[in-house]
Order: structure tokens, then sequence, then C-alpha cells
């Protein structure tokens, strides 16, 4: 949808289990430091790069006090960021485009994962793509890029998505690989690492990530008049962003890190399972520096059938120019 409905009508997808209340609760202020809220579309082990920077102090060591939480969705995110709910969000580059065709004026000035980030999911039943006729794939939401990802990988199979293959909204993950279980959908996209649907009886049909396509699964988003009114507040958060990365990516680091996306995640996983997680699904999917790239926001566009707007007309990535020492 590409009106100003699409903002309002999309549903979120629920939050997790409760996160610790330090990420909820507006943080502890001094003088010398200035609130910055940040809203995520997801909980996963990308987006928690930002919750490794506000334990770690990468932010308030810029001078931000970080307030964070999950909001259920880049719809939701976006909705929050034009309502000023939020300062900046972590959300699908394509909900972005999305939004300003509808009217926004939101501004991309970095990136986290520059990649589809899910396979295309099947039960082992599902022999070839082409098993998938007259059958349907569950998807936590529609209209974000879980949705884009879903039919990229439908159509590289040589299938016409809501035609060959229906497209359903079922929320969480958990319960769309136990409806797949059961048999009541055929497909999903999923984030679980391949040896753990391995064990569910699950198998990848279409591994996303491995695919030389960029996209801007997860981007850094403001609006443009903030961005406009307190660039210095968007610079500090680009640059403690940036040290959580490297934080994150450090392998010196991994069980602290691992230790702390469990606290939010508020998972059940094994440490095996987590470290799996951690290895597939974490650090190595995220750019550093965090930049977004113009071929990704081509892939997005071209997808949208979208051919009066530029990647340029999306991105600023000045400030982040700067905070990585970029000469353009």
């Amino acid at each position: 949808c590409l009106s100003l409905l699409w903002l309002a009508a999309c549903p979120a997808e629920a939050p997790s289990a409760a996160r610790p209340a330090a990420s909820q609760a507006p943080a502890a202020q001094t003088p010398s430091l200035t609130r910055i809220r940040v809203g995520l579309a997801i909980p996963s082990y990308v987006h928690a790069v930002v919750w490794i920077g506000h334990e770690k102090q990468h932010f308030q060591a810029e001078g931000l006090a970080s307030e964070v939480q999950v909001l259920g969705g880049s719809a939701a995110t976006l909705r929050a960021l034009i309502a000023d709910a939020i300062e900046v969000g972590i959300a699908g580059g394509d909900s972005v485009v999305k939004a300003n065709r509808a009217g926004a004026e939101l501004v991309v000035v970095g990136g986290l994962v520059d990649r589809f980030y899910h396979r295309l999911v099947v039960p082992s039943s599902i022999k070839t793509a082409q098993d998938l006729r007259g059958k349907s794939l569950g998807l936590a939401i529609l209209g974000g890029p879980q949705e884009v990802a879903a039919r990229y990988a439908l159509e590289s199979c040589g299938l016409t998505p809501g035609e060959d293959v229906k497209i359903r909204s079922m929320g969480r993950e958990f319960n769309r690989l136990a409806a797949l279980s059961r048999g009541e959908v055929h497909a999903t996209v999923s984030q679980t690492p391949p040896a753990r649907l391995a064990e569910l009886g699950l198998r990848v049909l279409v591994d996303l990530p491995s695919l030389e396509v960029r996209f801007p699964y997860a981007v850094v988003v403001t609006r443009r008049s903030f961005l406009k009114e307190h660039p210095e507040r968007v610079r500090a958060f680009l640059a403690g962003l940036t040290r959580a990365i490297a934080f994150y990516k450090d392998v010196a680091n991994k069980a602290e890190s691992i230790e702390i996306v469990g606290r939010y995640l508020s998972s059940s996983d094994t440490r095996a399972a987590a470290e799996e997680r951690y290895r597939t699904g974490g650090p190595s999917m995220i750019s550093s520096p965090p930049y977004p790239s113009e071929e990704g926001f081509r892939t997005v566009l071209k997808f949208l059938e979208i051919k009066d707007v530029q990647p340029a007309d999306v991105l600023d990535l000045r400030l982040l120019d700067e905070v990585s020492g970029v000469t353009r």
C-alpha cells in the first residue's frame, strides 16, 4: 500500500517477551547528556547491536542518554518517527521508500544490514520450488522487508507470489514454524539457523543471505526535519553505533555480546544455539562502517516498480562520512 493508509493499516508483529527494563525506561541523564529515543522494528541478533551500544555506554560516550524500545515492525517504527515518539529508527529500507511515497519526509542516514536476512524455509516434504504451486506461505506481517524477501525468493524460483503461492500474515516466527511443521502452511521466511531448522524437520529452500543481492534490510532512519535541526545528535548516534558494531564484531567480546543479546531477546536457546544464531545471523551480517548501498535501494525501487525516485532521494550519508572518515 502506497498511500498514507499504509502506515496506519499495516499490522505490527507483536514484540517478543519482556526485555530488561533498563532499555525501556528513560535512561538516567546528567546535564552533559542529551536524550535520544531509538526504535527497533523487531528483536533480532542484528538489531541487538543497538542494545549493546546502550548497555556498553557507547552512546553515552558520545554524549547521548539512549532509550531503546522494540516497536513491532518497520511500519510501526516509522509511525513512531513521524509522530515524534522517537528520534531514530532501525527499520527496513523498503518501508522508508513506501512511507515517503505516502507523504512522509524520512531520510536514511546509515545502514546495518545491506542484504536479505531471512531464508525461505519449507518442510522436508517440499522437494522443489515447484512443489509450492497452489500452496501457502506464512509471514510475520505484510508490507515489510520479510515480504520483499519472500516475494524475491519465489520469483527467483519462477513462481508468482499471490497467484502460484498464497501469502498469509501469521505473526511471530515461532508460530509460523509451528504452523509449518503442522502443515498449515508450506513455506515461510526465517532467521533461525539452518542446523536448528533441520532439527525441526525443516530445510532451507532459498538461502537469501548468501545471494549476491544488495537489499537494505535494516537501515538507520530519521526525520529530515530532525536531521536538519539536530545534526549533532544524529552524528553522535552514528558514532556510538559504529563503536557498538566494532565491539559486537570483536570475537573477544563474543561471550559478553551473546549474554547481552540473550537478556533482551528473552530467549530459551541453549548456549550452542545462541552461538549458532550469533554466528549465522549476528555481527557477520552487519556492515562496518554501517553504510547502506545505492544498489540495495535500486533493488527496492525495481521491486516496487517505482521509476520516479532515485536512491539519492532517500539517502543522506554526509554525517556517516564524517564519523567514518570517508571522503567522497
